[in-house]
């Protein structure tokens, strides 16, 4: 039990983070990706990354695209190489981030990557971080860890799978969302060759 009890703990050590702070690595991630020849994301992306407050309360909240839609991946738009590499149709990127400013503290995050595969087959990923205080749905820690991710056609196909995901950042998960669906050596925030040179000893 132990792994799962330390992993929800890190889950929650992952919650305190800066609201602005966390906003502006999500624009740079989002930046990255608006840049050519290698832009899967409109030029405008990090603009579009809203910041919204609810009325009467510290909370604050940023979205990606209109309504919660999320943003297009302009698939068709890369070099015909990477093209090839891609296996969706189509794709839509979606942020939800919510905090509380006062205490400085992610209380919900939603990253979804949704789209249709070459066979008009539906596929999405999202990781999730359930509002705080809610994060123990499910039976236990091991079937239903707080930062989760899911994959599949759609998000409730059964078997409903919930991946246990490692404690990463929200620019963080939005890059590995992205590198699942361009996985090419454009889109890997860590290429093995860089990973290697950091492991070896100084």
């Amino acid at each position: 039990m132990n792994p799962w009890l330390d992993l929800y703990r890190q889950h929650g050590a992952l919650r305190a983070m800066n609201d602005r702070e966390a906003a502006n690595e999500v624009r740079r991630v989002l930046r990255k990706l608006s840049e050519k020849p290698y832009a899967v994301l409109r030029g405008d992306a990090p603009a579009r990354l809203v910041e919204g407050r609810v009325p009467r309360s510290d909370t604050v909240q940023y979205t990606l695209g209109r309504e919660r839609e999320g943003e297009a991946l302009e698939l068709e738009d890369l070099p015909f190489p990477l093209q090839e590499a891609v296996a969706l149709r189509s794709a839509r990127l979606a942020v939800l981030l919510r905090f509380n400013r006062r205490a400085e503290r992610l209380q919900e995050m939603n990253i979804m990557l949704s789209g249709v595969r070459r066979d008009a087959s539906p596929w999405a990923v999202a990781v999730h971080l359930p509002p705080d205080g809610q994060d123990r749905d499910g039976l236990g820690a091991c079937g239903h860890a707080a930062l989760h991710c899911h994959i599949g056609p759609t998000l409730d196909a059964k078997p409903k799978v919930r991946v246990p995901f490692p404690p990463l950042r929200p620019a963080q998960v939005v890059e590995w969302a992205v590198s699942q669906v361009v996985p090419t050596a454009e889109f890997e925030p860590a290429p093995w060759p860089r990973v290697e040179a950091m492991l070896q000893p100084t």
